[in-house]
């Protein structure tokens, strides 16, 4: 129940409005029939220079569904002056909620600022109906959430732009509460009162109903006013030229006399480089070592990371250099952590830093310091370099695909299609339905039928290629079939529960003798000898052409 006095009320907007990591910048709750209550809040800037005037009155100084484009006329020496205005008026308050309503033809909606979403690059998530802001490293937060009835913002990020903008927020609120006895059988006195204290202004009245409406409501209260929010410092926003410098960790890049690990700074600007700084600390080029499930992370979010071949890309945000062809390490040069990685990222990374082991593989030696072009030596990498050639070799050959592209909501089986990272005999499942997701389930029956003279109506992918091998003079092409059929067969025991095929599939490929990374490595260099085959074909077709 609402009291009339609202003491409840005002003492949240005193010590909790604007104050938690949330405001609500628009909402309305409840009418006036039949309820003990409603609300009502609304919000616009006001700038900084214009503070004192608006904590003068309490009443709002931006209604809703105002703050549009408009004129004004007025007159100089009786001449009529005729002036726009971005917002409707000359007052300088800016509307953060634009409330747009189409005279009931049409579905009335809210938009925020665009100066505001623009500012913090905010994307519009139709589905979930909020907007999102990307981090420095590529993480999505939640900035302002939308429903029918209330729209929220992220308190930070308005008095970030509220720093920049030198304004203040003014949150206007409005609330009634209603009981169905008279003041004098409540014990309460009649009640009009404006009070203003700092940065709050508001009014108070407490009266009897003239006439005791239908819904028998014999007195009410209202409580009208808005209260101001500061932004933060402007040096304190975090933008430029405001942006704190930036930190840098500290990784293991080798042991002492003793055997103990020595860590350094990835700060370039503190390393040793080919053009004399720093003479005697670590090379810029110092390997430093990482436990390959560091790219867990990463493959098990492919609509944000691609991991590459010597290349780990966060979209067009960041990139980050490394080896990731060696066999046992993920391996990054010192300087290239502290350039390429923010600080959040950095200590990520450092969670899985290990002592030096060895050497760098020898293709990223030859690619970084010898500057020559080198194939990748994983399996994993190897096979999606091929693949990607034989694609682009086949369809340019024949005009049309053998392996028709993954499906957009698909593309994720390819993208993180890794030689497994922990040694777990799900992973080998999830890496198994992904290889024949994408050169079994993709294969081109159409096409395939369309090339051939006979297909019987219930063959299926990969008996509808073994006829197109057999009708196109494709030798020795036996063992490649019994591969794709027994991949589809170990694929279907990742995706249904296990039986005779895929345990036949499982004992051609050594599943309970080798630990799923090597495992997987042999199935990923057979279907590399595949596309091998496919290429050597295409090549001889080419000549005879």
């Amino acid at each position: 129940m609402y009291s009339l006095l609202q003491e409840d009320f005002l003492q949240e907007i005193r010590e909790t409005l604007g104050k938690g990591p949330w405001v609500s910048v628009y909402e309305s709750v409840g009418s006036l029939q039949g309820i003990e209550g409603r609300h009502c809040f609304f919000s616009a800037l006001i700038p900084n220079a214009e503070i004192e005037d608006a904590l003068n009155h309490f009443s709002w100084d931006l209604r809703i569904g105002a703050g549009k484009p408009g004129h004004s006329v007025s007159y100089e020496d009786k001449k009529e002056k005729i002036e726009y205005w971005r917002y409707g008026d000359s007052s300088g308050v800016v509307p953060l909620v634009i409330h747009r309503h189409f005279h009931g033809l049409l579905p009335e909606s809210f938009e925020i600022l665009e100066e505001f979403r623009h500012f913090h690059n905010l994307y519009f998530d139709s589905k979930a109906n909020k907007y999102v802001a990307l981090d420095p490293d590529g993480n999505e937060e939640d900035v302002v959430l939308v429903s029918e009835k209330c729209i929220k913002i992220r308190l930070g990020y308005l008095k970030n732009f509220l720093a920049v903008k030198d304004m203040h927020l003014a949150l206007f609120f409005d609330r009634f509460a209603y009981s169905d006895r008279r003041l004098e059988e409540l014990g309460i006195e009649r009640l009009s009162e404006d009070i203003k204290e700092p940065l709050l202004s508001f009014h108070r009245s407490i009266v009897n109903f003239g006439h005791a409406p239908d819904n028998e409501q014999k007195s009410f209260s209202r409580v009208v006013g808005k209260k101001l929010i500061p932004g933060t410092t402007k040096e304190g926003s975090g933008f430029w030229p405001y942006a704190p410098e930036k930190q840098y960790e500290e990784f293991i890049i080798g042991t002492d006399k003793e055997g103990r690990p020595v860590q350094y700074t990835c700060d370039s600007n503190k390393l040793r480089n080919y053009f004399g700084a720093n003479p005697k600390a670590p090379h810029q080029l110092t390997p430093v070592f990482f436990r390959r499930e560091v790219l867990s992370k990463y493959y098990s979010n492919p609509k944000r990371f691609s991991v590459e071949d010597g290349y780990l890309r966060c979209g067009g945000l960041w990139g980050l250099r490394m080896d990731n062809n060696h066999d046992k390490y993920v391996i990054v040069y010192l300087c290239d952590l502290g350039d390429d990685l923010s600080h959040q990222e950095q200590l990520y990374w450092k969670s899985y830093n290990v002592l030096p082991d060895g050497a760098e593989s020898d293709v990223n030696f030859k690619r970084s310091i010898l500057a020559q072009f080198t194939d990748p030596e994983r399996a994993d990498l190897k096979f999606k370099m091929k693949f990607d050639s034989f694609s682009e070799t086949w369809k340019k050959s024949l005009g049309w695909p053998l392996f028709k592209p993954l499906r957009h909501e698909d593309e994720h089986f390819y993208t993180s299609l890794r030689i497994p990272i922990v040694e777990d005999a799900s992973e080998l499942d999830s890496q198994s339905l992904a290889l024949a997701k994408i050169i079994v389930d993709s294969i081109n029956e159409a096409e395939l039928v369309r090339q051939c003279s006979a297909i019987p109506a219930d063959a299926k992918g990969i008996a509808k290629l073994e006829i197109y091998f057999r009708e196109h003079g494709f030798a020795d092409y036996d063992r490649h079939i019994k591969f794709l059929r027994d991949l589809f067969d170990l694929r279907n025991g990742a995706g249904h529960r296990k039986g005779d095929k895929y345990d036949r599939a499982a004992e051609r490929f050594r599943v309970d003798e080798l630990p799923p990374s090597k495992c997987f490595e042999t199935i990923l260099m057979e279907a590399s000898t595949l596309l091998d085959y496919l290429n050597d074909w295409v090549s001889k077709t080419q000549k005879a052409s």
